[in-house]
């Protein structure tokens, strides 16, 4: 069954349509409370954006060090943000369970496109200019602190 999912979320990554998006933050995604979020209110931030699904186990097992890394960096120019490229109860569920304190929109063919997700963890770095700093697939204790060298140079 789960080959079945990572299969069908490979295709739907594969040949996702729409619009093509030509900024980073050129997009609009719902939150899992509803609210319409535009990525473009960020600029000026450093933005992690971590690209999951609540069936991926390496996802589940990078969320407590990016829930680390939003505790020490919310307040310093530093958002993060998940986008769940699954089922909005599964996602909601998930948040609950794993107590995530940073925002989870819902995923869409477009946003992953432009991203390029091929297997997800993917962890996306935009600098506060609003361009693609860093780009890390998968998850590893090393990856993280890689990237927390990067928020911090980049805070600097």
């Amino acid at each position: 069954m789960r080959l079945i999912i990572f299969f069908s979320i490979f295709i739907f990554l594969i040949n996702c349509g729409g619009k093509r998006i030509q900024d980073p933050l050129e997009f609009q995604l719902e939150t899992l409370e509803g609210e319409k979020i535009n990525l473009k209110t960020y600029k000026g931030k450093i933005i992690l954006i971590d690209f999951w699904a609540t069936w991926c186990p390496p996802c589940r097992a990078a969320i407590p060090h990016l829930i680390n890394l939003y505790q020490k960096y919310q307040n310093k120019n530093f958002a993060l943000l998940g986008i769940g490229l699954d089922e909005k109860e599964a996602l909601k569920k998930m948040k609950e369970e794993l107590n995530i304190t940073y925002p989870i929109l819902i995923g869409n063919n477009e946003i992953a496109k432009f991203y390029q997700i091929s297997a997800i963890p993917t962890l996306v770095l935009i600098n506060k200019k609003g361009d693609i700093a860093h780009k890390e697939v998968g998850f590893s204790e090393e990856g993280i602190k890689n990237l927390e060298t990067k928020i911090l140079e980049m805070l600097e």
